[in-house]
């Protein structure tokens, strides 16, 4: 069909030609042009659209559409023709260049001395610039070039636009979605009370601007708000055609062809921009994106995370929409869904309510999880620990610094703490796996915006299982545990300090870790008084951690064996505080027989060793493993002689001198080792 308007591009090109070429150029490209078109044949050919195309409804519509666009103007018109003559028969390139004398090929003012053969090209001027900037986009001028001279390019997307194929640009087609209004939006909207407020506003040209997380549902609100203004959303991610707060100028043109030729929205997605230079690239980028988009009079969607700013560089209209992170009740909603859909196993097993108590993620996130465990278990069982695991593989990025994952092997029957203790650790798990309930069924997350982190201060003697306590909690909820490395943190020089602990709490928020700091007091030591400058500053660090404990919405712990060294205001800051002791006659019986628990023995006097030796549970722990690897080199029995050595041994390494008497009647056992030593 697009052969008429090629061969009415030829008539042209024969009318123009025939005085000013001889009859052996016409035969060289008989297959395109012919001496015998006289300008009256040329008057008689069909020049409107329902004319020439009278049996293809779709494309005379879309000639028409182009006539609107170029204004009836015929050297544009000319121009368009030329173009499908030399996409259809590549020798009329070589036609235009030979015979007209033009090294470019096709360019306007080539189409100009086609269209108007009669007048001189100085006298166009004025016509051809008017022209090309109503073709210039249709057929991709090369922009470096001087106006009047620069190529067309032969792509074929107009071609196929006119004969009915929506599809986007080759060069876009592998970087851009089509997002028609009869679409599935999926997953549920997390927005839909946003949407129903911006879109009855969107009348002509503004720019929609969606902030938040990646994943957090930014492109889906777009397209609910395309959907609702009956339109089709052409998503480009900004990474597709720029760079750092510029655009590619090449792609960037074939983008706002589609959106001339198939007067789709658009979402420009994750326009992003280094911080470095910011402030000099994006109020430029911005400004270009309004001035080439506001001839549409049409609303134009822009995502970026919530650190980038727009409203003040732009002149236009401008709606501002954060996507915040998805409550609880509505992460319960979305597990749910997710799971019916891609698991094809009963779903009612799904742990959704423990995954959204524990684990703060995007939607985009949590598709990704159930699509790569409906990958691995589709018919399940899905075990919380398994989950977990998997969403901790998602989330992890490997851009942790000054932080280090903590095996947790304990379990919470490995703890042998004081009832008291036990009842609190209790409470805190409570705090984490109820947050649903109390935050958004009873409605208190609006009144407590801040303060929600779940904050633990454990103190205590070395040993008393401050750590072994972060690793059970840990492994109790699910959750990963990671100390923090305050060599790393604590720096001399002003300000670094706190960079490194916003490092910290930025990479913890994104991946649901639970932050352990431990000899904490070295950060939270009592408040010096103000007397030079490195006084204040130190207090500024402490003031930081503090407001960063207080904006953290998950669990930080920390733990200090010199709980007096810390501010009592620090303290009171904490949600809970744990103060851990050496243990008692009855509970270091308990940690002997669990830590005696499998190895052969014989004669143990476990009654003996709790009651003589007050020792807290890392020493009782240290001192079965070294007897254990003295009986298994002696026979491969535990006797008592083998716990009192090592037991001595454990005191003389803290430092403390002990007598042969204090051991009681096992004192004779140390007397071949006491002798050996002194020898």
């Amino acid at each position: 069909m697009l052969k008429r308007l090629a061969a009415l591009a030829a008539f042209k090109l024969s009318v123009f030609l025939k005085p000013r070429v001889s009859d052996e150029f016409f035969k060289q490209y008989s297959r395109l042009i012919s001496s015998d078109v006289t300008a009256e044949e040329l008057a008689e050919y069909p020049q409107e659209a329902e004319e020439l195309f009278p049996d293809r409804p779709i494309t005379a519509q879309r000639y028409k559409i182009l006539q609107e666009i170029c204004q009836n103007d015929p050297i544009a018109l000319t121009a368009i023709q030329l173009y499908l003559l030399c996409l259809m028969e590549e020798r009329a390139v070589d036609l235009l260049r030979e015979g007209l004398g033009v090294a470019q090929g096709l360019t306007i003012q080539t189409a100009g001395r086609v269209a108007c053969p009669g007048e001189e090209t100085i006298e166009l001027t004025t016509w051809l610039r008017a022209a090309f900037d109503r073709v210039e986009l249709l057929l991709q001028a090369e922009p470096e070039r001087e106006w009047w001279n620069a190529p067309f390019q032969l792509d074929s997307r107009l071609a196929a636009w006119l004969s009915g194929d929506d599809t986007p640009d080759r060069e876009l087609e592998a970087l851009c979605t089509v997002a028609a209004p009869g679409d599935p939006l999926f997953p549920a909207t997390l927005t839909g009370k946003q949407v129903e407020q911006v879109t009855p506003m969107l009348e002509g040209f503004s720019v929609v601007h969606i902030s938040g997380e990646t994943g957090s549902g930014r492109r889906h609100f777009a397209r609910h708000a395309a959907r609702m203004l009956g339109r089709e959303l052409l998503i480009v991610p900004f990474a597709a055609v720029g760079e750092e707060g510029l655009l590619n100028p090449r792609l960037w043109r074939r983008v706002v062809r589609e959106l001339l030729l198939t007067n789709r929205l658009l979402c420009l997605a994750d326009v992003e921009c280094p911080a470095e230079k910011r402030t000099a690239r994006l109020p430029s980028l911005l400004r270009r994106l309004e001035r080439e988009l506001a001839p549409f009079g049409q609303p134009v969607f822009l995502t970026t995370d919530s650190s980038v700013k727009i409203i003040p560089f732009l002149s236009c209209p401008v709606f501002s929409v954060h996507i915040p992170m998805p409550t609880i009740l509505q992460s319960i909603c979305l597990w749910w869904e997710l799971a019916e859909s891609y698991l094809p196993g009963e779903a009612d097993s799904f742990p959704a309510e423990q995954l959204a108590a524990r684990m703060s993620l995007t939607a985009g996130q949590m598709e990704r999880i159930v699509r790569l465990l409906s990958a691995r278990l589709p018919h399940g069982p899905w075990l919380e620990r398994d989950i977990f695991k998997l969403c901790y593989q998602v989330l992890d990025d490997g851009r942790y610094e000054n932080i280090r994952f903590v095996d947790t092997a304990y379990t919470w029957e490995d703890l042998q703490l004081e009832d008291s203790l036990k009842a609190t650790l209790q409470a805190v798990c409570a705090q984490v796996e109820n947050q649903g309930q109390v935050l958004d069924e009873w409605g208190l997350r609006r009144r407590y915006p801040y303060g929600r982190c779940v904050s633990v201060l454990m103190s205590g003697p070395p040993g008393t299982g401050k750590t072994m306590t972060a690793q059970v909690l840990a492994s109790r909820l699910g959750l990963e545990l990671y100390k923090v490395d305050l060599s790393q943190i604590v720096d001399k020089y002003i300000g670094e300090t706190e960079k490194r602990l916003k490092q910290v709490f930025d990479q913890a928020e994104k991946s649901n870790m639970i932050l352990f700091f431990d000899e904490a007091d070295a950060l939270l030591g009592k408040r010096s008084e103000v007397k030079d400058s490195k006084d204040k500053y130190a207090n500024t660090e402490v003031a930081y951690l503090l407001q960063r404990m207080e904006e953290y919405q998950g669990i930080v712990l920390m733990a200090t064996n010199q709980a007096g060294n810390m501010d009592a205001a620090f303290v009171r800051r904490f949600r809970y505080h744990l103060a851990f002791t050496l243990p008692g006659e009855a509970l270091r019986l308990r940690i002997w027989s669990a830590a005696l628990e499998g190895i052969p023995a014989r004669g143990i006097q476990i009654d003996y060793l709790a009651r003589q030796f007050q020792l807290s549970g890392a020493q009782i722990k240290n001192i079965v493993l070294n007897a254990a690897y003295r009986a298994a080199a002696d026979g491969g029995v535990l006797h008592m002689e083998h716990l009192v050595r090592a037991t001595f041994q454990e005191f003389q390494k803290e430092g403390k001198v002990m007598l042969a008497s204090e051991f009681g009647e096992y004192g004779v056992m140390l007397s071949d080792y006491l002798s050996a030593q002194q020898g």
